[in-house]
């Protein structure tokens, strides 16, 4: 097709069979090819113009605009909005204005336009007045959207649930309603769930033939992350990629960069991490930025790629327009205020930690309860609340969010070595067994500073700790499971230690409670329980 044609902006239908099909097929050709060659805007001009002049009934506007809604959706934000505003420009019918409007709204939403809400008004507006099922269901996409992007995981829940992505007539967004569904439960910590769903939305996209699967792939993969099953998010995410699918959008591409650089730099391979995050570190401006926000939490930790100072400066911009970044990895608000912190940015440092005390807020659940009081704990550099985080994150399946967080606490500087060396050793291996090298690595050579460092000894005026209060937290931990009636074993795999180290601690629990069995425990961790009410 020539330039000319598709510049005039009128389709030559005299030059195509008049079968309704086979010009469904050409457009999407035509608008698909448009998009390869990097004139976003002007595939969804040509789907606009067509839908304008729709004389073939319902079913192909609404094939029109399904299409038209895909490929806005791998676009950059920035063309999709420019190509959608462009398209209402068109003598639409009112159905098609109130779906474009809610798409628009939608686009707007994700990246915290500031003209989000006024949009979603007007889309509503437009829905009321004209609107059918299409334009319901991007406008409920549109508003989970903004609820998304100001932490309120609840109430975008509540909006998408309501929503049947198995009716008859939804099936052509169901893929997108799914994909927003899973985000939601990666945010909420309902991992399994997450991973019930993806292959729930998989099998839909198989048998609709959507574009959206790279979608899916790399929310399967953050949800890996999250879980700490490193070395299978790594490889699905590089297949993912590798395959150099046409149908994957700047979002997906990015999030599948975050995987793999997050397993390179977990695993210690940091030039392998560099290599993967340098192509996303080019300047972009605000909304195209706001997509590769989760890689440049990936980016912030090294500083051989970038002056952490100025990353953070762009990240927390973006994180005020919308937390939508933040919500699926758990580790990444904590990452971002240790980093600032780490680099003298107070200022940086404690408009993060607000921000997940927004999402604690509007999301009341142990684990932004935990991420709360972590960030916290970083700013401030708050014993307390570093071990308040790592309470909450033991009730989640973030076991990676966890071993950060008992790393934070082996590092914070008013803890008593033993305590710290007990935060470190239980970071180690929980590091090793997520498949975290690198990370484990660096808490063992906490563990031997700590190793290393002379004990204080007690001054004359200090009762010495008798008792269950003579254990150290780790020890403390070991004789509740035990005297609540479990197996070294079974203690050994919930506190992610070995075998061996269960033993050791339990013989030094014996010593210091002056007993000599698992009876004498259980009574002595009853009397202990009692006093403390």
């Amino acid at each position: 097709m020539s330039e000319s044609s598709f510049n005039a902006g009128a389709i030559p239908a005299d030059d195509i069979a008049a079968d309704a099909e086979q010009r469904q097929r050409w457009l999407f050709a035509v608008a698909d090819q448009l998009r390869l060659d990097g004139r976003g805007q002007a595939a969804l001009r040509v789907l606009a113009v067509e839908i304008a002049a729709n004389g073939r009934g319902e079913r192909h506007r609404a094939l029109l605009l399904g299409r038209l809604a895909q490929i806005a959706a791998l676009e950059p934000p920035s063309v999709a909005l420019a190509g959608l505003r462009e398209s209402l420009n068109q003598r639409l019918d009112g159905p098609s204005r109130a779906t474009l409007l809610a798409v628009v709204a939608t686009i707007a939403a994700r990246t915290g336009h500031p003209d989000a809400d006024a949009l979603l008004r007007e889309a509503g507006t437009a829905h009321a007045t004209s609107g059918d099922r299409s334009s319901a269901r991007h406008l409920a996409l549109g508003r989970a959207a903004r609820a998304l992007s100001h932490g309120d995981l609840p109430g975008a829940h509540a909006v998408l649930t309501a929503m049947d992505p198995d009716a008859r007539a939804a099936r052509r967004d169901a893929t997108s309603v799914r994909a927003e569904g899973i985000l939601v439960q990666l945010g909420l910590g309902r991992h399994q769930d997450a991973r019930t769903a993806t292959g729930q939305a998989f099998d839909d996209t198989t048998s609709t033939g959507t574009p959206l699967s790279g979608t899916l792939t790399a929310l399967d993969c953050l949800r890996m992350v999250a879980v700490g099953e490193l070395p299978e998010a790594a490889a699905l995410a590089a297949t993912r990629l590798g395959s150099d699918s046409v149908d994957i959008s700047q979002e997906t591409r990015a999030l599948l960069v975050t995987v793999i650089a997050e397993v390179h730099h977990r695993r210690g391979d940091h030039h392998a991490a560099r290599a993967v995050l340098r192509t996303c570190l080019t300047r972009r401006r605000w909304p195209d930025s706001t997509v590769w926000t989760p890689a440049f939490c990936v980016a912030v930790r090294d500083p051989a790629l970038s002056e952490p100072s100025s990353l953070l400066d762009s990240i927390v911009a973006d994180l005020h327009r919308s937390v939508r970044p933040l919500l699926p990895v758990p580790q990444f608000g904590p990452r971002l205020v240790r980093v600032a912190v780490a680099a003298g940015d107070t200022q940086a440092a404690r408009r993060v930690t607000e921000l997940v005390a927004l999402v604690a807020t509007r999301t009341p659940i142990p684990l932004w309860q935990a991420l709360a009081d972590q960030t916290r704990g970083l700013l401030d550099r708050d014993p307390d609340a570093l071990r308040s985080a790592i309470a909450g994150l033991r009730t989640t399946t973030a076991w990676p969010a966890l071993a950060d967080a008992l790393l934070d606490l082996a590092n914070n500087s008013r803890l008593h070595p033993t305590e710290a060396w007990d935060a470190a050793h239980e970071a180690a291996a929980l590091y090793a067994r997520i498949g975290a090298p690198g990370d484990q690595a660096t808490a063992d050579r906490r563990c031997a500073e700590l190793a290393a460092t002379p004990r204080r000894r007690s001054s004359v005026d200090e009762s010495p700790r008798t008792g269950i209060d003579a254990l150290t937290p780790a020890e403390e931990r070991v004789a509740e499971m035990l005297a609540a009636g479990a197996t070294k074993k079974e203690a050994a795999g919930h506190l992610f230690v070995s075998f061996h180290t269960v033993d050791t601690q339990l013989r030094s629990i014996y010593h210091k409670l002056g007993i000599n069995n698992r009876m004498q425990l259980v009574r002595a961790w009853d009397r202990y329980r009692s006093t403390i009410g």
